[in-house]
């Protein structure tokens, strides 16, 4: 049996994980913020910006090598 390895020095994500969790993120405020200012409630803007989020990391996913 291997001896456990000192995790401490490991980074908490990948440079590509944090790039398309940003870029997801980015996306999904600028989708909220358009979609109240078009004058819809708040809880359709929650909607549109899950919706925008979940939609940019999996085009991100694939695009990003």
């Amino acid at each position: 049996m291997s001896a456990p390895s000192d995790r401490s020095q490991e980074p908490l994500m990948t440079v590509r994980a944090a790039v398309i969790l940003m870029l997801g993120t980015q996306i999904a405020v600028a989708a909220g913020v358009l979609t109240v200012l078009a004058g819809n409630a708040w809880a359709v803007a929650v909607l549109a910006a899950g919706g925008a989020f979940a939609g940019t990391v999996a085009f991100a996913r694939s695009v990003i090598g």
